[in-house]
């Protein structure tokens, strides 16, 4: 069952018990700290989802104290609003009553427009109807990430066998970054590149333009620049989701390269020949969730990126090396590059 039919089946029956008028879910949501995440109502005054709670409202004053409340008679002479309707419907209301979830996920909140509706013996078993859509979340949550874990599993058996399918580099790493993407759910994915000098690093590919104004072909960003250029000099990955207010991801490839806004970020290194050749980027425009399954599974999709790029360098320097044996060797000597004894 869904999290939003199976929370709405819930509120509906506290509503039904309580003979309420509303009942409504606070819930984190990472940005704001708690908003509306879901409600049942028997009218249409509610905030909307994601509306964010207010410190000085009763909801507010539930979370900040992490203690249940309740309130049979509200004067309405200066009385604090409960924080989930607009300043008309809140007058209506005659008692609240609203308690904290475990482990400080939110509240859950409920009132009428009778005065003396509830009691303390309500309070206690409103608590339990908490611990209930506690327990509902963490379910929910288990299966979501079994879930996650299936689809991780899934990509990473379709790169294995991506080569196969597209054996031309740009063909595959066109494929491979929108695959990446689109289980990621990181709304952009790319690949840049480290130069042959190592001073410089260029972007290889992209699921989609990174740039408000795209900059020229042949420009590289020096190697320390943003992000990116800090985990080619540190060879060690950044993860940024992007909710806590000192996270700044803007500066991706540098002060001076006009990204997009993106606040969700993770780079990772591409290491080999001790040195780190590329760096995988995925960025998003809203805050992320970085569970630690998903680093594993970019962990994962970039071992198997850097060793197909460690396959291309060699290929390369084999190359190059039996282009120089044949410039000195005379055409009448087979040059021998494996020595088999």
């Amino acid at each position: 069952m869904p999290r939003n039919e199976a929370l709405i089946n819930i509120l509906s029956i506290i509503c039904n018990v309580f003979e309420a008028h509303s009942v409504v879910l606070f819930l984190p949501d990472g940005q704001h700290g708690y908003c509306v995440a879901q409600s049942f109502s028997l009218g249409d005054e509610v905030l909307p989802q994601g509306s964010p709670v207010q410190k000085k409202s009763l909801t507010g004053i539930v979370i900040g104290k992490n203690e249940p409340l309740f309130i049979n008679n509200m004067d309405r002479k200066g009385a604090t609003a409960l924080g989930y309707y607009s300043s008309r419907e809140d007058g209506k209301i005659k008692a609240f009553m609203g308690t904290p979830l475990d482990n400080s996920m939110g509240a859950l909140c409920l009132d009428s427009k009778r005065t003396y509706s509830f009691s303390t013996k309500d309070l206690k078993i409103l608590s339990q109807f908490a611990r209930l859509i506690t327990l509902t979340l963490s379910c929910i949550h288990s299966m979501d990430a079994e879930g996650k874990r299936n689809e991780y599993f899934v990509t990473l058996k379709l790169v294995h066998n991506l080569r196969k399918r597209q054996p031309k580099w740009h063909a595959f790493l066109e494929n491979f970054l929108e695959m990446i993407s689109t289980t990621s759910t990181f709304s952009h994915c790319s690949l840049t590149v480290m130069d042959q000098r190592g001073s410089s690093y260029f972007i290889e590919g992209s699921n989609r333009p990174l740039f408000r104004k795209a900059p020229k072909d042949d420009e590289g960003f020096p190697i320390g620049s943003g992000l990116v250029g800090w985990v080619y000099k540190n060879q060690e990955p950044i993860y940024i989701d992007g909710t806590s207010p000192g996270q700044a991801s803007s500066s991706i490839f540098g002060g001076t390269a006009p990204t997009y806004d993106f606040t969700g970020v993770i780079c990772i290194p591409l290491v080999f020949q001790r040195k780190a050749r590329g760096v995988l980027v995925f960025a998003n425009e809203e805050p992320v969730n970085i569970t630690d399954d998903l680093k594993d599974f970019l962990a994962m999709v970039s071992e198997y990126l850097t060793q197909f790029l460690e396959n291309l360098f060699l290929r390369s320097r084999l190359a190059e090396a039996r282009s120089a044996l044949q410039k000195i060797t005379p055409s009448s000597e087979k040059p021998v590059l494996i020595n088999d004894n």
